[in-house]
């Protein structure tokens, strides 16, 4: 399976480990029980399938690069890229600016973009109407 290059910060060294295991001892994923880690008084237990989905993890490295490739370039994203509201700050504070709240409401209007600038569908999609505007 593609591995996504994803900014380290929003990955978890012992989450990673885990799901390593995970993955040697169980390849093909069909042993959905929970990891306990098991602390003594303290027991968490994890479920099988979390974090970021393979959709989620592209968008992500996606809307990443396209910032790092062009810089001093106009970027906007539809609306949210994905509901995380750290990876949304981030993007925020890399420049990308959003076109739409995830209500649909518009917060910077389409007619202000111009052929030069980059424009991001997020993990989400869109509606059939915005696409041919």
């Amino acid at each position: 399976m593609k591995q996504f290059d994803v900014p380290v910060f929003y990955r978890s060294s012992l989450i990673s480990a885990i799901k390593k295991r995970r993955k040697e001892n169980d390849k093909l994923k069909k042993d959905f029980t929970p990891t306990l880690l098991d602390f003594g008084s303290v027991q968490i237990y994890l479920a099988r399938h979390f974090g970021f989905c393979y959709g989620v993890e592209n968008a992500i490295e996606i809307a990443f690069k396209t910032v790092e490739e062009n810089p001093g370039k106009r970027i906007f994203l539809l609306s949210e890229m994905i509901h995380n509201p750290q990876v949304n700050a981030d993007l925020i504070n890399h420049g990308v600016q959003f076109l739409q709240d995830t209500y649909g409401k518009e917060l910077i209007p389409f007619t202000s973009l111009t052929k030069d600038d980059i424009v991001l569908i997020p993990a989400f999609g869109t509606t059939l109407s915005i696409e041919k505007s």
